[in-house]
């Protein structure tokens, strides 16, 4: 058995490192998982480093999504579980950048065989994400709805325009440059805005009057405050991340004038604080959306456990990667 593992919190390539171990017995409440696929985020070098809103005791496991098979179940626990294939959820209580991890029985989720694991090991987090800012943010009712999102280009925006297409919404979303223009139309993106010097004219060209429910922004900054004012009376900028660097609040005017609220998600907050029912009817129904092909993500590469130093090369930094590099442990690597 090997897993990735950090030394101490620091620069992933600096405190990484391949070991061999041996995972115990589960015990009760827990399953012995044998890991078949697991994404590379972001969020997991944000944690390591330090920089996230949860911060690793070293030696600490990495890597918050995945899927797996379980092959051992604690004392007492549903023996029926022995050969499932599992949803792994993201709630840092394991690392799945593992071949093998003891996980919680809640933190599993049952999922069917005849998926593509590359597919399901990135559900944990981004259409997650993306599903709830949209059903739990703004007036899902609403007829018309319209949502406009910064980075329409991004996992989180694919899974969005779908998800918006699907439940009959339109989106407008905004974007650095014309290749990710092109990108978000072939997804279904109903209107798309570079975000150039002409944001603010060409935003309201293509909205012409439309006003948003919801905004939805990880990046920040002017193209966030922009969009903010098409937002409808007592519609919500919802931030989840901030790329940038720069805040994206609202002007005051727009907060007085037109009720406009501004409020923040963090998907590890809602699964802390969600029934465990309900957080796995969530991620059923997600998967079943992936099932049905409603809903995939671009996959630039799958690589080995042993090439992690090849992985964190092609996912960090600006390597003109297109789509989630996936650690796989069943299947020859892409």
């Amino acid at each position: 058995m090997r897993k990735l593992q950090i030394s101490a919190i620091g620069e992933p390539a600096d405190v990484l490192e391949l070991v061999e171990f041996q995972a115990p017995a589960p015990g009760p409440g827990q399953v012995l998982v044998e890991v078949q696929a697991a994404t590379i985020n972001a969020s997991d070098f944000l944690y390591i480093s330090g920089q996230y809103f949860i911060t690793p005791q070293p030696p600490s496991d990495i890597g918050a999504e995945g899927v797996g098979r379980v092959v051992a179940v604690g004392p007492g626990e549903n023996e029926s579980l022995v050969g499932a294939r599992v949803l792994l959820l993201p709630t840092y209580r394991h690392g799945t950048w593992a071949t093998h991890l003891i996980a919680a029985t809640t933190d599993i989720v049952v999922v069917p065989d005849d998926i593509d694991a590359v597919q399901l090991a990135m559900v944990g987090i981004n259409p997650m994400t993306a599903m709830l800012m949209l059903r739990d943010y703004g007036n899902p009712s609403m007829p018309d709805r319209w949502i406009g999102q910064t980075a329409g280009n991004s996992a989180v925006g694919e899974y969005l325009i779908k998800l918006a297409q699907r439940f009959g919404w339109k989106t407008i979303s905004v974007v650095r440059r014309e290749a990710a223009a092109q990108q978000v139309r072939r997804w279904g993106g109903d209107r798309v805005v570079i975000d150039d010097d002409d944001l603010e004219s060409n935003l309201a060209q293509s909205l012409s009057g439309t006003e948003l429910d919801i905004v939805v922004d990880p990046v920040g900054g002017r193209a966030a405050r922009q969009l903010v004012h098409h937002l409808r009376f007592g519609g919500t900028l919802v931030s989840y991340a901030v790329l940038s660097g720069q805040t994206a609040s609202p002007g005051v005017l727009d907060l007085i004038g037109r009720h406009v609220n501004w409020t923040g998600f963090w998907l590890i907050n809602w699964l802390r604080r969600t029934d465990t029912a309900l957080v796995h009817s969530a991620y059923r129904d997600l998967v079943d959306l992936v099932a049905d092909g409603t809903l995939s993500a671009r996959v630039d590469r799958t690589v080995r456990l042993e090439d992690w130093k090849d992985a964190l090369g092609l996912t960090q930094g600006d390597t003109g990667r297109e789509g989630k590099v996936v650690f796989v442990f069943d299947e020859q690597p892409s």
